[in-house]
């Protein structure tokens, strides 16, 4: 509930400063707080509540400042209930600087894989809209995608009064290397599709129409990570290719705070030391002389509480030689008693960063900012402005179905919401720099991150310059935000000498960029990290263990870590990695490893959160994934998919979400595990679990209470035939939550998974796989059989018994798929004279999905009939 509150209070932060936001009620129970100085009016959802204890207070007009509101939210004052701010409050982009331009609309794309810059007038190119990316539907429709380039143009009209600026393009992802061209002149060049990249036009561009070209490429290079190897079916994830973020036009005045330094907002904000009764500002200001000549540049910077009163200030006069940059610091005045950020309270101030020459103002620069402090212990976890805090979150890739990695600033925003939803506290950046919005979004709404560099393998002498240079920009363009305490340098690569050799390098440099915050490291599930020594070369090890996954039982999970934390004793750890994949449309009674149920999910994750929480030296954990994601070599049950996330590949929640809520999330929460399991069969006495939080839970089935619990919230429920309406009624004390599902039992008529272009009245398709020989299917002609087995599965032939098979050979082509659309064949010709079954094996074992089968007729006539298809599984 906390969480949101102060959701809300930002909200309230964002109107005291003037920026301009619409918000509006959901639902029948809306109230709305109005306060002087707070426009427009801002309306929260109470759920379940009763009367606000300050409602009268705000409806009588009272004169109410932010500060006022802002304590008033934290007393014990403040509902029980659960607010809300309604969907439509999306937070803007906050840019630090003013006069920047969103360059989106109007590009042009042209697919074409060369590095010569295309002479083709824009008749030849596709108009296109940014973010954009070419693997958008290979990538999950096909068994690769492409890597290759491809050219991006847009015709950029300049005014004669924008000349007298100075103008930047500022592109925050090209995946994975850009080469930049201005009227047929090359202007940049970026390795790197992760970090924002900045070209100034200053002097190279004139009045009127000038026209940009933008040469994007995501083959895989030496010197480039991550670094895709289909063979290997490595990395786990999609290097996608596009221009997949936005592109910014800035301009600045001659003498400014810089734009192009390392893509970063030109300045630097950091704190020392931290407490509940002082907390100390430095500020860091890198100032740009673009003119001919030396200037003497007056540099101010202030604090602003919640009401706009400044509470520090401080100034500094620099000389800045023409043509350079200078950093300057600007000392401040510490502030008393401030009001720490964390996950529960975002609190930020408000500092501007003003240049003057003369008095007059001449370039300015706002941001928000969060006071806190940070422990990671090796033996007592993790610590958060000086209090114990364990860490409980989830990974994040950044691509969606049918978009790859051109997700819009709403569909991140929308992630965000999802993933504080669960009750996290905390998140992964997997495996790579993520746009500037999520991080914002981060300090905004309360999550502690770990954002990392995509070193996955492959050559490091090669790739180490770009990934030192992905490091620096990383770091420059994210350093403000008080949410990142660890800076990430890699993932799973084979532990040896030169690993831990690159990785006490990177340490150094982060902790020359970073003094204050972690350089971590992320190993697989092996004793040979311990025994290369890597621990030692980290300031925080994580691990990604996925006991009862690959191998082993998720009930060890605890003995695992206590091993590996024995191991390097003196070295923070932290659960990176632990999942189970699922898929909405598989549900087992009785699951295991790896069938893609998501009752293993389920069980799975309640397991770890269990163990997770009971091991006090741990500093946390994070789940894998928030999200299916695509990793076009893999064969899960969907191909192409990644599928171990808490939601869909279109974010859709699975049962798994609701339960992390049940643990992680104070918001009262009750969700009957097998809601969605509709039509039910077999044995009428299921099982109905319920996930929930509250203190106890009555289920009732068809109106009639089967009992209520304070704990294990699981009921032994025998179904009737027909229509069952289930509910799960919980309640804490006055708050009281529903669920309820329909489940339909009884006369169920299974899906056969069986599709057939024709058949004999009387001996249908489904005949195929109803597991009875005595039943057949029929067809004339040339007929087509696919089988949807519902689930990847590791398959070496396939079975087939035949109408009359000792009298007759049939003709037939056998052909396998994972997505139904590519398919490879495994058999062409005849069968055998066989009364029995006919065994047609496949050349070696194949992970497939789909079957299927082109009838031919047979020896005797030209029809196909066949009893029963029996696929031949490898366990």
């Amino acid at each position: 509930m906390k969480n949101m509150i102060f959701s809300a209070l930002f909200f309230l932060v964002q109107h005291s400063l003037g920026i301009s936001m619409e918000m509006n009620s959901e639902g029948p129970s809306t109230m709305v707080l109005a306060a002087s100085g707070l426009a427009p009016e801002i309306d929260y959802q109470l759920q379940g509540s009763d009367s606000l204890t300050a409602s009268n207070w705000m409806s009588q007009g009272a004169v109410v400042s932010n500060a006022a509101m802002h304590d008033w939210l934290v007393s014990s004052e403040a509902p029980t209930a659960f607010f809300r701010l309604s969907e439509s409050t999306m937070p803007p982009l906050k840019n630090p600087w003013a006069n920047v331009q969103v360059m989106n609309d109007d590009w042009l794309y042209l697919e074409r894989d060369t590095e010569t810059l295309p002479a083709d007038d824009d008749s030849a190119y596709e108009q296109i809209t940014l973010p954009h990316s070419w693997n958008a539907f290979d990538s999950v429709h096909s068994n690769d995608y492409r890597r290759a380039s491809s050219w991006y143009r847009k015709n950029l009209v300049v005014t004669p009064d924008q000349l007298s600026e100075r103008l930047y393009l500022r592109f925050k992802g090209a995946a994975q290397r850009a080469r930049v061209y201005l009227n047929g002149s090359e202007l940049s060049f970026h390795n790197g599709g992760y970090s924002a990249f900045v070209c100034e036009l200053t002097g190279q561009v004139s009045a009127g129409t000038n026209r940009v070209d933008v040469w994007v490429n995501n083959e895989t290079v030496s010197d480039v990570a991550p670094q895709a190897k289909p063979a290997n079916k490595t990395p786990d994830f999609n290097s996608y290719g596009g221009l997949y973020r936005s592109v910014q036009l800035i301009s600045a005045p001659e003498i400014s705070i810089a734009r192009n330094y390392y893509g970063g907002p030109g300045f630097r904000l950091w704190s020392e030391s931290v407490s509940e009764a002082e907390a100390d500002l430095k500020v860091k200001v890198c100032v740009d002389n673009g003119s001919a000549s030396a200037q003497s540049v007056d540099v101010g910077v202030k604090v602003l509480d919640l009401d706009g009163s400044v509470v520090s200030f401080g100034s500094h006069t620099v000389e800045v030689s023409a043509g350079s940059f200078t950093n300057v610091l600007v000392a401040m005045p510490s502030l008393v008693t401030p009001r720490l950020w964390s996950p529960e309270r975002p609190e930020r101030y408000q500092v501007a960063i003003e240049l003057k020459q003369s008095g007059a103002l001449i370039d300015s620069a706002t941001t928000r900012y969060g006071f806190r402090s940070f422990a990671i212990t090796a033996n007592n976890g993790f610590f958060l402005n000086g209090e114990p805090y364990k860490l409980r979150g989830v990974n994040r890739h950044q691509d969606y179905f049918e978009k790859a990695n051109a997700l819009s600033l709403e569909q991140h925003w929308r992630d965000l919401l999802l993933i504080k939803e669960a009750g996290c506290n905390w998140l992964r950046l997997a495996h790579y720099q993520q746009d500037e919005y999520v991080v914002q979004l981060c300090d905004e709404m309360g999550l502690l991150v770990w954002e990392e560099v995509p070193y996955l393998g492959g050559n490091i002498s090669a790739m180490e310059p770009t990934l030192r240079s992905m490091m620096k920009e990383m770091i420059e363009q994210h350093f403000n935000h008080a949410a990142i305490v660890i800076w990430g340098m890699g993932n799973e690569v084979w532990a040896n000498e030169n690993l831990r050799q690159y990785l006490l390098r990177m340490k150094e440099l982060v902790h020359q960029e970073d003094p204050l915050r972690k350089a971590g490291y992320v190993t697989g599930d092996t004793d040979n990290t311990s025994d290369a020594g890597i621990g030692g070369a980290v300031d925080v090890l994580g691990y990604n263990l996925y006991r009862g996954w690959y191998g082993n039982s998720y009930t060890d999970l605890t003995d695992r870590l206590n091993e590996l934390h024995a191991k390097d004793p003196d070295t923070p750890l932290i659960l990176t990695e632990f999942g189970a994949g699922s898929d909405l449309t598989i549900r087992k009674e009785n699951p295991r490893s790896k069938d893609f149920s998501i009752e293993y999910q389920n069980d799975f994750l309640e397991s770890h959160l269990q163990q997770i929480q009971q091991i006090d030296w741990l500093c946390g954990a994070n789940w894998w994934a928030f999200c299916d994601f695509g990793s076009v070599w893999r064969g899960d049950s969907m191909p192409h998919i990644n599928q171990k996330g808490m939601v869909t590949f279109k974010r859709d929640k699975k049962p798994g979400f609701y339960l992390m809520k049940s643990y992680w999330n104070d918001e009262p929460v009750v969700y009957i595990e097998a809601a969605e399991w509709t039509p039910r069969d077999g044995d009428s006495n299921k099982v109905y679990r319920v996930f929930s939080n509250m203190n106890e839970v009555e289920f009732f089935q068809n109106g009639v209470s089967l009992g209520t619990q304070s704990n294990l919230f699981s009921w032994s429920v025998a179904l009737a035939n027909g229509t069952n309406t289930l509910s799960a009624v919980g309640r804490s004390g006055s708050v009281m939550r529903t669920h309820t599902c329909d489940i339909l039992f009884g006369e169920v008529i299974p899906v056969s998974g069986i599709t057939v272009t024709d058949y004999e009245a009387g001996n249908p398709g489904p005949h195929l796989v109803d597991g009875d020989l005595s039943t057949r299917w029929a067809a004339e002609g040339t007929p087509t059989i696919t089988y949807d087995m519902g689930e990847m599965k590791q398959v070496s032939g396939l079975d087939i018994k035949f109408y009359k098979g000792d009298e007759r050979t049939y003709g037939l082509d056998i052909s396998g798929s994972v997505d139904g659309q590519n398919w490879s064949e495994y058999f062409s010709g005849s069968s055998s004279l066989n009364s029995g079954l006919v065994r047609f094996d496949f050349s070696g074992t194949q992970s497939i999905r789909f079957i299927r089968i082109q009838s031919h007729g047979n020896s005797a006539n030209n029809w196909n009939s066949y009893y029963e298809l029996i696929p031949v599984e490898v366990p």
